[in-house]
């Protein structure tokens, strides 16, 4: 049986300082070379395949929450689902109307990622930008009016801040037709993400793309936040570390060890022997 194994990267594979341990990394790059097929499904972008590049990975691994899929082998991404223009401009109206603007991001198959913003509003979204202004695979640039249009769409929009803050944001945008808004705790601080993509674009429906592109007879997925749940539910077999949210435990088939003990890592050698 081809079993496509596929996990989350911060909270699930990386520790608690965002990185992929040394046991882990052998590990999987051990099975990988064995002939596992082994990817992730993040809600990062490019800066995932730095961290992945490590392992080895010859598939294509699942982006933005879905929105991307990235191939290894052409070092380019293959795949790309947009958000609908007017639901994007309606997305910017919420945003307005609660005083909030996101990180917008744009995508360019020929120039990759672009980001905008009108301003950074707390601690943490100047930390993102910081890692990531000087990155060669996607540009920021700061701008005074956000807007979208047919010639240069949208395709993800993201935010962190209080969870008062953003709620109330979540629930306006949750009654849009053909938008998917995800809300979540930030894996290294106290804050949450909201983060906002078409609703053709899921973890789950990249993991079934992949799944369909690599012909695989089942897939068992790994998880920890509440932007996995509909990934474990449609998978094989759901698998959440130990240190998920509860309600990750609750979806999940198997609950196995914590993510900074090489739990989805020790999961992956004992299924690989038997």
């Amino acid at each position: 049986m081809k079993t496509l194994y596929i996990s989350d990267l911060d909270g699930t594979l990386l520790d608690r300082n965002a990185c992929l341990s040394e046991r882990s990394l052998k590990l999987i790059k051990g099975l990988i070379s064995q002939g596992m097929l082994f990817s992730v499904a993040t809600a990062r972008s490019q800066s995932a395949v730095k961290i992945l590049e490590q392992l080895d990975i010859n598939i294509p691994s699942v982006h933005l929450n879905g929105v991307l899929m990235y191939d290894f082998k052409k070092r380019k991404y293959i795949g790309c689902t947009p958000m609908n223009t007017k639901t994007a401009l309606k997305i910017i109206e919420i945003l307005k109307s609660f005083d909030r603007m996101s990180f917008v991001y744009k995508f360019d198959s020929d120039c990759g990622i672009n980001v905008e913003f009108e301003k950074l509003s707390n601690e943490v979204e100047r930390n993102f930008f910081d890692v990531r202004k000087n990155s060669d695979y996607k540009s920021f640039r700061q701008i005074d009016n956000i807007t979208v249009s047919d010639e240069e769409k949208a395709i993800y929009f993201t935010m962190v801040d209080e969870y008062s803050r953003l709620h109330p944001i979540y629930t306006e945008i949750k009654k849009l037709s053909g938008a998917k808004p995800t809300l979540y705790r930030d894996n290294y601080s106290d804050m949450y993400f909201l983060e906002v993509f078409s609703s053709d674009a899921t973890k789950a429906a990249g993991v079934i793309k992949l799944k369909k592109l690599l012909n695989a007879d089942r897939v068992v997925a790994f998880g920890d936040n509440l932007n996995d749940l509909e990934m474990l539910r449609d998978a094989d077999i759901g698998v959440a570390v130990g240190d998920s949210v509860e309600e990750v435990k609750a979806q999940a088939d198997i609950v196995i060890g914590n993510s900074y003990e090489d739990g989805v890592a020790e999961y992956l050698k004992l299924a690989w022997i038997n």
